[in-house]
């Protein structure tokens, strides 16, 4: 980044690794930093690129899970900018993470109906495991905070009830 400048991809990935730190250092002086330093350099990466939803949505999963006042005010400012390059994305080439986005984009605006109809277009075309998996850590990541804000989640147990039934239908073979 110092050398080229910020790209989406660079800065995804630098993101990538705060959110794993993060993730690592649950409970530790450290993870704080690490979540924050996570949701930069994915806001970073998106403000790079605005075509490339990857970044944006995950600084959108982070500032939620975070969820200070001013992290969901940011929130919903950049909620509809990723879900307009996820949708434009989907009119030329869709695949699995388009579907998934917009999965985490509609728990992230509370939009229920929205989120199961999601639920259904991501599991039609997933194509590894890994990819429900990946979005199941997700949604329990997301679950989590709302649970410890006495907000409600039933409803995301059955979109994670779906993910782990295709996971264990593709494990099975």
């Amino acid at each position: 980044v110092a050398d080229r400048g910020p790209s989406s991809e660079t800065c995804g990935l630098l993101g990538r690794i705060h959110k794993d730190l993060w993730a690592e250092a649950e409970g530790s002086k450290a993870a704080a930093g690490h979540l924050d330093d996570a949701i930069a350099a994915y806001r970073q990466g998106f403000e790079a690129d605005w075509r490339d939803a990857y970044p944006g949505i995950n600084a959108l999963t982070l500032l939620d899970i975070r969820g200070t006042d001013a992290d969901l005010e940011s929130k919903d400012e950049l909620l509809p900018v990723v879900r307009y390059s996820v949708k434009r994305r989907l009119a030329t080439q869709p695949d699995y993470w388009d579907y998934a986005t917009l999965l985490e984009l509609a728990v992230l605006s509370w939009n229920q109906e929205e989120a199961f109809a999601h639920t259904a277009d991501a599991l039609a075309v997933v194509r590894e495991v890994w990819e429900p998996e990946t979005t199941l850590r997700n949604l329990k990541l997301i679950e989590g905070a709302r649970t410890e804000r006495g907000e409600p989640t039933d409803w995301l147990e059955q979109i994670e009830q779906a993910l782990e039934a295709k996971m264990a239908e593709m494990a099975a073979g």
